[in-house]
């Protein structure tokens, strides 16, 4: 009985403390259509290709796609993430963005993405949990 406890005791504890495996289920191409990671997945932003833009490195930035020669963001949770190499970029209005953004990016159960605009697309590899 002694051991047949400890048996139970030990699955127990493994099941509350186990961490889950990764197994890929999908690679997705998102837009600006927002799309939500849904239960049981695990999101893995791998690259954001934006689509037509020949910039400097201190171009200013918009998240609207009226100004091509600009960076655009990409959204999680409706906070706006922009990906920049080099130096800080400002425009006329004073906007500085952070240099440190890069990808990958890991994204839980419950997160909205989407882009800025409709030409560019994220890289996402779509990941099923599994105990």
């Amino acid at each position: 009985m002694r051991y047949f406890s400890l048996f139970v005791f030990c699955i127990t504890f493994r099941l509350f403390f186990s961490q889950f495996n990764l197994q890929l289920n999908q690679v997705l191409l998102v837009s600006n259509a927002v799309q939500t990671v849904p239960v049981g997945k695990v999101w893995k932003i791998e690259s954001y290709m934006q689509a037509g833009v020949t910039i400097s490195d201190m171009s200013e930035s918009s998240a609207t796609c009226n100004y091509p020669g600009r960076h655009h963001a990409f959204l999680v949770n409706n906070q706006l993430y922009y990906l920049i190499n080099g130096s800080p970029g400002h425009g006329s209005s004073g906007t500085y963005m952070a240099v440190g953004n890069s990808l990958p990016m890991w994204i839980p159960v419950g997160t909205t993405v989407r882009t800025s605009c409709a030409s560019d697309v994220l890289s996402v590899l779509e990941f099923n949990l599994v105990p």
